[in-house]
């Protein structure tokens, strides 16, 4: 697996621009919830040198780390070789306080990449993919890169127990989503695939079929706080909300 190259004359910033204003459609207050992540990572955190953004995508939140934290380092891990590249080129002007890494969370060898004490675990809308048994694992792993004291954060969808509740939540969110004007996730795709002379299907089914088995909503906060505290993780909470979806996380004993 290897990263994509962009055809000569690729306008990477126009792509960028755009999967930025897609994403804002569909992650209402996304600002928001990077806000969030960065100032609990500053008021928790005494020295930063280390962060590490799980399912980074284009490097959004990578972003808005590294102009938080001007003496840090930031990793970022996804393994869609089609939007690291777009990170690559988002990031560009930190030189070497970036380290992209293209690999995928649910094989054991990711970790060998990762220095092994980081200061903060960040991600954001990419976790819900992962089948609960998955998940579980990824925690363990988290518990053993992070430094004692350091901190999980993420920023994701989370489902309720209670059909109910789940179907007022989703509905709240489908008419926030139909309120914002910008494209849809299928047209970005499209153009995206199309401009780099990608099959859509095939890579939809390789990006998308690859996370079959986790759950679009999310698990219920609940159960997140449960397996965080199982694997040595202690002041786990919710740390904000807007329906079904939350940023949460803990602090490594």
């Amino acid at each position: 697996m290897k990263e994509l190259e962009f055809p000569k004359d690729f306008d990477w910033q126009m792509w960028i621009n755009r999967w930025d204003r897609m994403q804002e459609k569909y992650i209402p207050k996304r600002s928001e919830r990077f806000d969030i992540i960065v100032k609990l990572v500053r008021e928790t955190q005494d020295n930063i040198s280390h962060i590490l953004d799980l399912g980074c995508g284009t490097g959004s939140l990578m972003l808005a780390m590294l102009k938080a934290f001007p003496n840090s380092k930031v990793l970022g891990i996804d393994f869609d070789p089609t939007l690291l590249p777009l990170t690559r080129k988002r990031l560009v002007s930190f030189g070497n306080r970036v380290h992209i890494i293209l690999d995928d969370l649910r094989k054991l060898n990711w970790l060998e990449q990762i220095p092994k004490s980081i200061d903060a675990v960040i991600s954001a809308t990419a976790l819900h993919w992962m089948k609960p048994d998955e998940l579980i694992k990824l925690y363990v792993q988290l518990a053993k890169i992070l430094k004692p004291g350091g901190i999980f954060l993420n920023a994701d969808h989370v489902g309720s127990n209670n059909n109910k509740i789940q179907k007022v939540w989703q509905k709240h969110k489908e008419e926030m989503i139909c309120q914002c004007q910008s494209e849809a996730w299928e047209d970005f795709w499209s153009g995206y695939m199309s401009v780099l002379g990608l099959e859509t299907t095939q890579v939809c089914q390789r990006v998308l079929g690859g996370w079959e088995g986790g759950f679009e909503d999310g698990m219920p906060l609940a159960w997140h706080f449960d397996r965080l505290k199982d694997v040595g993780f202690e002041s786990v909470d919710c740390f904000w909300r807007c329906d079904c979806d939350a940023v949460y996380g803990g602090i490594k004993k």
